[in-house]
This record gives C-alpha cells, structure tokens and sequence, in this order.
C-alpha cells in the first residue's frame, strides 16, 4: 500500500462510519417515546453484540491477551456510559445540536493525550478550552439574555457522552494496533450489554416487532460502523482522525431536514464554528 493510500484509507473509513453512525442515532430517534431509554440501550447493545459475535465466531480472530482485558471491560464501560447518555441527549435535542455538542470529543482528546503524556499546557490549549466551552454555550443559548433555549439536561448528557468517548478513542488508538477490530467491537458491545440488564430489565415495557427490528437493523449500522473506526484508529493517531467527526454535522443537518423537518439554527452553526476552532487549535503540536 502506498504511502498516501495509507492515509486515505483510514479518512475515508472514518467518513463513512461517522455517516452510518449519524444515521443509526437519527433511527433511535425516530423511536416512540413510550420507551426507556435504558431498555433500548440495552437492545441495541445486545443485538450489535450478536451481529459482532456471529462475525467473530466466522472469522475467529486472535483472542486478546489476559493482562489486557482489564482494558477492554474499561473501554466498554465507558462506551456504555458515551452512547447511553447521547441517547438521552437525543431524546431533548435534534440530532444537529446533539452532534454539535459531542464536538467537543476531539478538544477532549487531544487534551487528555497531551495528559498522558503529562505534557504541560500550553497557552493554545487553555484558549481552546476556553473556545469549546464558549461553543457549548452558544448552542445552549446562554449568551441571549433570556432562559436557555435547549435543555441544559439534554446538553449536559451530550457533554458527558463527548468525554468518555474521547476517552475510548484515546484508548483505542493503542488497543487498535494490538488486538482485532472484532475483538475490540465485540467487547464494546458485550460489556455494554452486560452492564445495563439489571436496570433494562427494571424498566423493561412490551414493544412492537417493528420497533425492535428498526432496534436490530440499527444494531448492525453500529456494528459495521465500530468496525470501521477501530480500523482507521489502527493506522493514524486519535487526534488526527477525531476531527473527522465535524462531517456529522452535516449528515445531521440533512436528516433534521428531511427526516424530522428541523432547520439548523443559527447558534448550532456558530458554537460548531467555535468548537471546531478550539480542536483545531489543540491538534497543531
């Protein structure tokens, strides 16, 4: 493989799969509101984990090492936390502001690798701190003079679900170059699943067939997904991929648009503007 296809590849997967993610997330939803967010949770964690161990039964690929499975039951854990919370976010959101505020995922990744490292901050990184959280508060509506125009629990759900999965990312990047992408998605789904059936089945309700089938259809939409960015994440550095995720704003824009018939507001557009700049300036070391 060429040098620049070797870098092509990896963006365009990241692309893709952050395409199949916005519209998997505009499925859910789509969902009735009847539903616990818990329970649907739980559903789509458990259906991507069949799909994920249905391909690694196939393809059986190497099983991870006993020392670093502490690592994975972490790393899913916290894409519990990531994608659980952003499914509360979506519930009081549209999908664009949603997506706006996970922007701040790359500011949080670089950040927190710049810490592993225990580097010291430079005054770029403090601006850009600063910039993301102006972002955040620009898409609340806080600089108007009057009330918050989102739900500030809808945006604090999208704020948490930015920083664990800026947490996964940071540890995938290392994960990645040691153990299959299956292995990693696998263990993403089932530690997930695992952790949400006391509560999901506290709260479970009957649901309809469709309901659960458009639940199994997004399912596998993650699960191919996942298995892109773990591939990307094994050949370029999280900070270099994790910007790519701004393309979701516009795939969120035009599912608003045509899906659920919502316009992008005007302070979605500026704090994504601010946000944006802030990871940005972070990435240059």
């Amino acid at each position: 493989m060429t040098r620049p296809t070797a870098y092509a590849l990896p963006i365009v997967l990241c692309l893709v799969s952050v395409g199949l993610m916005t519209v998997m997330n505009a499925l859910f939803k789509a969902l009735p509101g009847g539903y616990s967010l818990f329970q649907v949770a739980l559903l789509r964690y458990v259906f991507g984990a069949i799909w994920i161990g249905a391909l690694v039964a196939w393809r059986r690929p190497a099983w991870p090492a006993r020392t670093t499975l502490p690592a994975h039951f972490l790393r899913g854990a916290l894409g519990m936390i990531s994608g659980t919370s952003f499914f509360f976010a979506l519930r009081d959101l549209s999908l664009a502001d949603s997506f706006t505020i996970t922007f701040l995922a790359p500011l949080f990744v670089a950040i927190l690798s710049m810490l592993m490292l225990r580097e010291r901050p430079r005054p770029a990184d403090l601006m850009a701190l600063a910039l993301g959280f102006c972002g955040m508060l620009v898409v609340v509506g806080a600089f108007d003079g009057k009330p918050a125009s989102r739900s500030l629990f809808g945006v604090g759900c999208a704020a948490l679900s930015a920083i664990t999965y800026a947490l996964t990312l940071v540890m995938l990047r290392k994960m990645a170059q040691r153990d299959s992408g299956m292995v990693l998605v696998l263990f993403q789904h089932v530690v997930s699943a695992v952790l949400l059936v006391p509560v999901g089945l506290y709260v479970w309700t009957a649901m309809e067939p469709a309901h659960v089938a458009i639940i199994a259809g997004a399912s596998v939409i993650g699960v191919i997904g996942h298995l892109m960015v773990a591939r990307a994440y094994s050949a370029l550095p999280a900070a270099r991929l994790a910007p790519l995720d701004y393309a979701s704003l516009v795939y969120a824009a035009g599912i608003d648009f045509v899906w659920f018939g919502t316009g992008l507001a005007r302070e979605t557009v500026l704090g994504a503007a601010l946000i944006i700049v802030a990871a940005l300036l972070t990435s240059r070391r």
